[in-house]
């Protein structure tokens, strides 16, 4: 709003300034003169009162950001990384715990595949090793037996196979043999 007040009254003291200059030579006297002085003198003054006004309005200032025990940006910046770090913890514990009943779960499942067969009693004994009475050592044990029962396992799938493979073999010559003559 100030600058266009401004404008407006540069505006008409132009359009003074070219009434003046465009009247004839004769007519302009010391009078005129003065007047248009004053007048150009009265808006320097006022232009430069408007804009010593808006120099003031106009205020900078400058922060530094301190992080002493006593600032407030660093309390909250100490107190939100701590929030941070406990919320990781949780979250980092959290996950652990799922992992375990997860590991619990899936030696669970192969122990009972082991066995081929799952009854009540055998369920609520297994739970107790794991739960309710949680038994370290008997987890490591029944864990050690299903991982010797599925390396067997595996042995004796690789040994199957060979028998298979060599069945074949043995076919495949006779068959062969056979032809000959």
């Amino acid at each position: 709003m100030m600058f266009e007040e401004i404008n407006q009254k540069l505006d008409r003291t132009n359009q003074q300034i070219e009434k003046i200059g465009q009247k004839q030579p004769e007519e302009t006297d010391n009078e005129q003169i003065s007047e248009l002085k004053s007048t150009m003198e009265r808006v320097y003054e006022s232009q430069s009162e408007k804009l010593h006004a808006i120099e003031n309005a106009i205020r900078t200032e400058k922060r530094k950001i301190e992080f002493t025990p006593t600032s407030t940006f660093g309390m909250a910046f100490f107190f939100s990384m701590m929030f941070m770090l406990l919320a990781m913890t949780v979250w980092n514990n959290s996950l652990r715990n799922q992992n375990a009943t997860l590991s619990d779960n899936d030696l669970k499942f192969r122990y009972i595949q082991m066995i081929g067969h799952a009854t009540d009693e055998e369920l609520s004994a297994i739970d107790t090793v794991f739960y309710f009475n949680r038994n370290s050592k008997g987890i490591k044990t029944l864990r050690k037996q299903v991982e010797t029962f599925e390396k067997n396992v595996e042995e004796r799938a690789k040994i199957m196979e060979r028998e298979e493979r060599l069945k074949r073999e043995k076919e495949k010559i006779e068959s062969q043999l056979k032809y000959k003559k």
